[in-house]
């Protein structure tokens, strides 16, 4: 695995990593290549703990690791980390991403590999039981030749309709109806249980 950020607290008691995971594409198809890996040290007794979570996303790798404490700007993509973004939607839609990942749960995705371009898609569901259009499906596609990714946003009413439209596509990506920010409790969006359907 390559370390493609990390932040060690300075006693020493912790540290949050965002690691590339290559040999996924060798694995399960799609299989996400992201891996947010948070490590806590006892030092009295000189144990640790571990825990991680595979995402499809670098902010969603970020949401994950600053919901277990990790200062925002220590943990922020650098320089060369994958493409960049390609316009200000995508860099909008990746900060909310990082700082409210917790008002969603991941339920599937599927991290494509191709030239010249790749596609990543992701369905989330958020926590709000009043939401009346909870799944948000991102679309992420990374242009090779320039370099650069965008990313887009969609909602639907059930997750099987999100799914639905990944097959059709004859229609444009459903625009989510801006809602206001209600308080959560915190918690950190991760992997659950997948569809039946997976693309």
């Amino acid at each position: 695995m390559t370390t493609l950020a990390e932040h060690h607290t300075a006693d020493g008691r912790q540290s949050f990593l965002v690691l590339h995971d290559a040999s996924a594409i060798y694995g399960v198809p799609g299989e996400s290549q992201l891996v947010a890996l948070h490590l806590a040290r006892d030092v009295e007794t000189r144990t640790f703990t571990l825990d991680s979570a595979r995402v499809p996303l670098p902010s969603l790798a970020q949401s994950w690791l600053i919901q277990r404490r990790c200062p925002v700007k220590a943990i922020d993509a650098p320089d060369g980390w994958g493409t960049r973004p390609a316009d200000e939607t995508t860099v909008a839609l990746e900060r909310r991403l990082r700082d409210h990942g917790n008002r969603m749960t991941l339920v599937d995705s599927y991290s494509g590999e191709g030239y010249p371009t790749a596609e990543t898609r992701v369905l989330l569901e958020s926590r709000d039981p009043r939401a009346s259009h909870p799944y948000r499906l991102l679309l992420e596609v990374a242009d090779l030749r320039t370099g650069t990714h965008t990313l887009r946003e969609g909602a639907f009413e059930t997750a099987e309709a999100a799914l639905d439209w990944l097959e059709d596509r004859s229609s444009p990506l459903p625009t989510p109806t801006p809602t206001p920010v209600r308080s959560l409790p915190a918690r950190p969006a991760g992997p659950a249980s997948a569809p039946d359907r997976t693309r």
